[in-house]
């Protein structure tokens, strides 16, 4: 088995086409065929079923595109790290961030990375674990930081903490309540809804039980920044937000965080990597840089 055998099989797989997979690679049709086949008899399976409108992964060839783009990812990250150790500083880092990550630690750690290896391309991709996970376990993704999963990453990953978050009550600048002093001042309130749980009602419903309130009725959910700080800024709703989110620069000049007194614990800041593979230098610089603007994080971090 050669490289060149799964880099033609995952262009295929991903044109659903042999002829599409040959365009995109600049290759004779033939001869993508002809790779093909000589893949399939050494893995003893079929992996393409053809049909007139190009062609469709068996359930071997499902299974093994996973395994083969991790082997393509990981000899690409290898390449890089030779170089990279040498201290040919280019390459590639891509790292899944959460809004939170993105808003406190970003900036900073973005800034320090550019000086140190301003020939590394840097993709950066806004998302939470669940959704970024099939990214990571292929090689696609270097590295994760953001919200602690509400379900334990399997055991291939390596987690590590970087703060303890909180959250706050947060609504329009100008809103008429926005000094109240407790929760319970806000139970007739409209809220707004915004969560990492697949449930966020139950997760919202947490914040006021823990605190043994009743739970105010919310009829709206927005799922990110943009819609949490659209909706408040056009009603006189409460939401719960990160600190990190509240703080932006980006939103601050319009959100306003209401002085309660309650503390409000929001889920863990974490990477999470795989586990038994370095990360490439570039990689790892980042990831340090990251750590490093986490624990300069003040108010909320530990």
């Amino acid at each position: 088995m050669k490289l060149h055998h799964l880099r033609d099989f995952i262009a295929i797989a991903h044109a659903n086409s042999v002829r599409g997979a040959a365009r995109s690679l600049g290759l004779a049709q033939p001869a993508l065929t002809r790779s093909l086949r000589e893949l399939e008899k050494e893995v003893g399976a079929s992996l393409v079923e053809r049909h007139p409108r190009g062609v469709v992964l068996t359930d071997a060839g499902n299974a093994f595109l996973a395994r083969a783009s991790a082997a393509v990812e990981e000899l690409r990250r290898g390449k890089e790290e030779i170089a990279q150790l040498g201290h040919d500083y280019q390459g590639s880092v891509t790292a899944g961030l959460s809004s939170a990550a993105f808003l406190s630690l970003l900036p900073e750690a973005y800034a320090a990375f550019r000086r140190d290896m301003p020939l590394i391309r840097v993709h950066l991709i806004e998302g939470l674990f669940p959704a970024l996970e099939p990214q990571l376990r292929d090689g696609r993704l270097d590295f994760y930081i953001g919200p602690r999963p509400e379900k334990a990453p399997p055991e291939s990953y390596r987690l590590d903490l970087l703060f303890r978050n909180e959250r706050v009550v947060v609504c329009r600048a100008g809103h008429p309540r926005r000094n109240a002093k407790s929760l319970k001042e806000l139970i007739t309130a409209e809220w707004i809804l915004a969560g990492l749980r697949e449930r966020v009602d139950q997760e919202f419903e947490e914040q006021f039980s823990a605190l043994g309130l009743a739970c105010p009725r919310a009829v709206t959910q927005g799922d990110s920044l943009l819609a949490m700080v659209t909706l408040l800024n056009a009603s006189d709703a409460y939401a719960f937000m990160p600190r990190q989110w509240a703080e932006s620069k980006m939103v601050n000049h319009g959100i306003a965080i209401v002085p309660v007194k309650e503390v409000l614990q929001g889920p863990d800041i974490v990477q999470i990597a795989r586990a038994g593979l370095p990360l490439t230098p570039a990689a790892e610089r980042l990831a340090t840089l990251m750590q490093r603007a986490a624990r300069r994080e003040k108010g909320y971090a530990q």
